[in-house]
């Protein structure tokens, strides 16, 4: 059996390259010999990227598509590599990142063609549904089953992601297909599939919004996600501005308008919410917490957004009494466009609801390794270009960004080890950039270090870490004490199933990769420290890792 001239794995890779694919992110398996042989062959155009472990595989090409806002294209090995994948798969199902996932199959032919079974773990790694652990994450899945499918199998997958709302398809390929030789066949009618692209809701719902909003006296939005797209920033910046609209942004995974706006209010919504008498809330999945603090009984309530119900959500029970579904920035402008001039009143409820965030944020912080001051050192450290991946409870009211694309936080869907990836995934489409991650020590784990810091290495893309290390799983402890609150877990000497001691020294593990390791035990060593790691970064152009030992303390009320 020998390979043919023009393989289905080599028109595969042409048609990706055609829409614009240029980097294959995967960890290879037995399933892989016809594209590495069509990569190893010639010049297609798309650069594989070998990354040991498929979370950070995932997590370098959600990072790529946040930066560029495209498709990206990885790889893994079969069912096994798609197990691995799921973690990373979940939060870009979450956040909408057009990815498309690719895998492997266990060759179905037990011999008698060139890809059949070869090897003694082909049977044993076959599946019944292999596509079944997915198939409620993804937008579309598939497994490509003949040659002359390939050109359309292809469009498809692209087409599908990139449909508003974004997020990732699946495709399995078949290794005695991607061996076997190409089909020039007509299109048949078939051919490149445009994505689909939101647009705006319908007019007289429009109207609606419009109206409410000109007739409230205490407007808030509230949003994690507008600023996903520049054009949203803007759109969001210019409403929120020029109507009075305080905005919070809750737990937002974006940089949704300027950290200087006068319609900052800051990071919290219950303040807010029992005074407010429009609630709009913009991409945002979780607008408050019930019991927390929820929107007055007479308030109006709209949701807006690319997928304002959530409908991927199993369960999502918030009030929405007038729901626009459509381009985000589209929206705003609309309602921005149809405003009327901003009253006394609205001025005045937009500076008191913007005054807490404004003495939060000049607050003098002490000295001390608490999660403030270290975000504050972080944030200056950051300059004036630099690129924050929050993977942890970072103080964001510290940060001073006003441009969008600089500040990127984990899914909604909280599958942890996903920020160094994605810092990867950034330094790769933004060469000159300081990217700096933000996580946890057990954060840190989920990261798979020693892979991380091999693929940042190999392919030189350096970055900074920083851990925040409390030697805790903090979040488990203060879920445990927000419902026992003087129970048996909250007397115990130390947290049960939330204790992370002995402490690793972190920082040796990217020393075997070549890159800086430091630890910092006292507030007073730590600006020094992390203007050492971005030295590094900058001008050494190799990785470093800061590893904090934080204070350690629980808050019964978070």
């Amino acid at each position: 059996m020998t390979a043919p001239a023009t393989s289905v794995a080599r028109r595969y890779l042409a048609r990706l390259r055609e829409h614009g694919i240029r980097h294959l992110f995967g960890n290879a398996g037995t399933d892989f010999p016809p594209l590495i042989e069509a990569l190893a062959g010639g010049d297609c155009g798309i650069e594989p990227i070998l990354v040991p472990h498929e979370n950070v595989a995932v997590g370098m090409a959600y990072g790529a598509a946040l930066a560029t806002g495209k498709p990206q294209l990885l790889m893994v090995h079969v069912g096994l590599g798609t197990a691995n994948a799921l973690c990373g798969l979940f939060n870009a199902a979450r956040q909408h990142v057009p990815l498309v996932l690719t895998a492997g199959r266990t060759p179905v032919l037990e011999h008698g063609r060139l890809g059949a079974r070869n090897n003694y773990i082909n049977w044993a790694q076959e599946l019944f549904d292999q596509a079944g652990m997915v198939r409620e994450l993804v937008k579309w899945e598939y497994e490509l089953r003949d040659p002359a499918q390939v050109d359309a199998v292809v469009d498809r997958a692209l087409a599908m992601a990139g449909s508003a709302p974004e997020g990732p398809v699946y495709l399995v390929l078949p290794r005695e297909v991607l061996a076997a030789p190409a089909v020039d066949t007509p299109n048949g009618g078939t051919g490149r599939q445009a994505p689909a692209r939101a647009g705006l809701p319908p007019a007289e719902d429009l109207a609606t919004a419009a109206q409410w909003l000109a007739q409230a006296q205490r407007p808030l939005l509230i949003t994690a996600d507008a600023g996903r797209t520049a054009a949203g920033f803007a759109a969001l910046t210019a409403l929120a501005e020029e109507a009075g609209v305080p905005v919070v942004q809750y737990r937002p995974r974006y940089l949704n308008l300027p950290s200087s706006s006068p319609a900052n209010a800051g990071y919290d919504p219950s303040p807010l919410l029992a005074s407010a008498d429009l609630v709009l809330v913009v991409d945002a999945d979780v607008p408050w917490l019930p019991g927390q603090g929820e929107p007055a009984p007479g308030a109006r309530v709209v949701h807006a957004g690319i997928d304002p119900l959530c409908a991927g959500y199993p369960m999502r029970g918030f009030r929405s009494d007038l729901t626009l579904q459509g381009d985000t920035a589209a929206i705003l402008r609309e309602l921005h466009a149809r405003h009327g001039p901003l009253t006394p009143a609205r001025g005045g409820w937009l500076a008191d609801a913007t005054s807490h965030r404004r003495r939060a944020a000049t607050t003098p912080v002490a000295p001390s390794l608490s999660n403030r001051y270290v975000s504050r050192c972080i944030a200056q450290a950051l300059g004036e270009d630099g690129v924050l991946v929050n993977e942890y409870t970072f103080a964001l009211e510290e940060l001073d960004h006003d441009t969008p694309g600089r500040y990127f936080a984990h899914s909604p869907a909280g599958g942890l080890g996903w920020a160094m990836g994605a810092s990867m995934g950034i330094r790769l489409e933004r060469p000159e950039a300081l990217v700096v991650a933000a996580v946890g020590d057990g954060t840190y784990m989920f990261g798979n270090p020693t892979p991380t810091h091999f693929t940042s290495a190999a392919r030189g893309l350096p970055f900074v870490t920083v851990i925040f290390n409390n030697r805790r799983w903090a979040a488990v402890h203060r879920a445990t004490l927000s419902m026992y609150r003087d129970g048996a877990a909250a007397n115990a000497p130390t947290p049960v199933f939330a204790t992370l001691e002995p402490s690793p020294d972190y920082e040796r593990i990217v020393e075997a990769s070549g890159g800086l390791g430091l630890r910092v035990e006292t507030a007073e060593e730590l600006p020094a420290a992390l203007a050492r790691a971005v030295h590094a970064v900058r001008h050494e152009r190799r990785q470093a890792v800061v590893n904090v030992l934080t204070d350690i303390g629980y808050d019964r009320t978070s």
